[in-house]
């Protein structure tokens, strides 16, 4: 028999299968808030589908089983593979509601069947303290009890349309795999670092137990490529950088089951919304078809790019349905579209204005993204792109291009090490402009070395003083855009709270070693956007301005 995926309510659950929970799972152990969640759960789908009138139904997760004997009178036995803490809870709400819940035994706990059913009356006998399971199932119980006799409006009938909406309107994902399958594995798989059933993986068992045998591993090798292939990073991160995915080509399910925002609260909505369809063959076609359509815009170059930098932000599936729409008649309409949907993002940024904070640092990051994107866009190389993949990855952030914060300076290391930094400063810039003031300070910071009682109030003092004397060369306005680059994570810590030259200095040693940098920060530290360049020992008004203005240009040109 192949693996074999449904879903199953709870009143098939009573009518055609007894359990068996092996001697490898722990015993029951769900406490008290677990138990409350799911009868909250269960009562407010309830309340809310009859207030709507909607036919949808509450689905749990998995429950995989095996089954291991042919029904004797009534029901075939499954081994209960995951899923067992449910099984038990519902056996217990079940019991308390005085309905007959399904036959449920533990190979330690011979008698937990037996105990479930007669709860009621062995709830006050000693004998639970003797077996762990029943200490839990009699916990379980008395929660169940108390959640019920809670002051409602509807409780007089509450249980009655509690029992129906149990039976008739949960469902689990049945999850039934071939007999002859090592079931420790699969136990190990499920538990052992609590890794879960992807909606992926569902959905793959159920695809394949509706293909005919001869298709079978053709579908499987379909499967396998299309997730290499989104495995590939720079592909992957173009299309979906908002989410990760343990299965990558469960995203194509999303797309189809248009769950992309989630806005569904159930882990296996997309499962079993895949589960509804009729026409499977029909569905595996339109999954390959995206896959298609996203390799296609991946390699045309200007596409890539602007579609890319607008999936930073919003869900590809947002493009997908542009390039469908009426207005698009061939692939220069979906540039112009692109392009006007990019423009709108930006045209009321004003660049001049924007000041590194919580209100702005959004904006300032989508036009130092933008900046990069279009420079990179234009180069005459057409081999270059823009790394989505490295963006996304290496955590790209806001860098100072020039320093004036002491924060994350807390040792005597970090304050003697960035002393040392500035003393050389200092001194490149007092041979190009003697002043008395630099001098001094040069000497007031070798003292600070020195200094073996040197502490943070005299690190600070240090630190202002530096900043008051070096006004004039550095400027104090910091959180402009003038003032900012981007810079993965990595390099952006290893070069916080530093000044401009000693900045330049150390990313020039990362460049020379083959590291990467982006294009626009390697272009303004190198100031390939200034008009003069006399040196680089600070980062002055003119190099500011000009570099504002290279931003300006790109995107006006834009």
């Amino acid at each position: 028999m192949e693996n074999n995926i449904t879903l199953k309510t709870i009143n098939e659950l009573l009518d055609s299968a007894a359990f068996f929970i092996p001697s490898y799972q722990r015993g029951y152990r769900w406490d008290r808030q677990q138990v409350l969640n799911l009868l909250d759960d269960v009562y407010d789908f309830m309340i809310n589908r009859e207030k709507n009138s909607s036919s949808e139904f509450y689905c749990l997760q998995p429950v995989v089983v095996r089954k291991i004997q042919e029904a004797e009178g009534t029901v075939p036995l499954y081994e209960v593979i995951d899923g067992q803490q449910r099984l038990t809870t519902i056996a217990l709400i079940l019991t308390y509601l005085n309905e007959d819940p399904y036959q449920l035994t533990y190979e330690t706990r011979l008698n937990s069947n037996e105990y479930i059913w007669n709860i009621r009356e062995d709830i006050d006998k000693e004998n639970h303290d003797k077996n762990i399971d029943f200490y839990f199932f009699k916990q379980a119980f008395l929660t169940i009890e108390e959640w019920f006799q809670r002051p409602r409006e509807n409780r007089r009938t509450l249980k009655q349309k509690f029992s129906i909406a149990l039976g008739e309107e949960v469902k689990v994902i049945w999850y039934e795999v071939a007999a002859d399958i090592e079931v420790r594995e699969v136990f190990s798989r499920l538990n052992i670092g609590k890794i879960p059933l992807t909606n992926a993986e569902l959905i793959k068992a159920l695809i394949l137990s509706k293909t005919p045998e001869k298709q079978k591993f053709e579908l499987a090798n379909e499967w396998d490529q299309i997730e290499r292939s989104l495995r590939e990073d720079k592909l992957w991160y173009f299309i979906q950088p908002l989410k990760a995915y343990t299965n990558r080509i469960e995203f194509l399910f999303d797309l189809y089951t248009e769950n992309v925002s989630s806005r569904h609260h159930d882990p296996f909505y997309t499962f079993y919304e895949i589960q509804k369809e009729e026409d499977f063959q029909a569905l595996w076609l339109e999954i390959k078809s995206y896959l298609a359509r996203f390799k296609e815009w991946f390699e045309d170059r200007e596409l890539y790019h602007l579609l890319g930098y607008l999936t930073q932000y919003k869900s590809v599936a947002n493009y997908m349905s542009l390039y469908d729409s009426d207005s698009i008649l061939e692939k220069e309409d979906f540039r112009r579209a692109l392009r006007k949907e990019i423009r709108s993002e930006i045209k009321n940024i004003s660049l001049a204005e924007l000041s590194y904070g919580d209100r702005d640092k959004g904006k300032i990051k989508k036009v130092l993204l933008l900046f990069n994107i279009l420079t990179t866009l234009k180069q005459k190389n057409d081999e270059a792109r823009f790394p989505y993949d490295r963006y996304v990855k290496e955590h790209w952030s806001i860098e100072h291009i020039h320093a004036q914060n002491a924060e994350g300076l807390n040792t005597k290391e970090q304050w003697q090490a960035w002393i040392k930094d500035t003393i050389y400063t200092l001194i490149e810039l007092n041979q190009m402009n003697e002043q008395p003031e630099y001098s001094e300070l040069i000497t007031a910071l070798k003292d600070g070395i020195d200094d073996k009682n040197f502490n943070k109030d005299k690190f600070t003092e240090l630190f202002n003083k530096t900043l008051e004397v070096t006004e004039d060369h550095f400027g104090s306005d910091v959180h402009v855009l003038e003032n900012l680059v981007l810079l993965d994570r990595g390099t952006n810590s290893a070069l916080s709270n530093h000044f401009y030259p000693v900045k330049y200095r150390r990313l020039k040693e990362y460049d020379k070693e083959g590291s990467f940098i982006p294009i626009c920060t390697r272009n303004t530290f190198m100031k390939y956007y200034s008009k003069k360049v006399d040196h680089f020992q600070f980062w002055s008004d003119q190099d500011r301005n000009d570099y504002l203005a290279a931003i300006e240009e790109t995107l006006a040109n834009f």
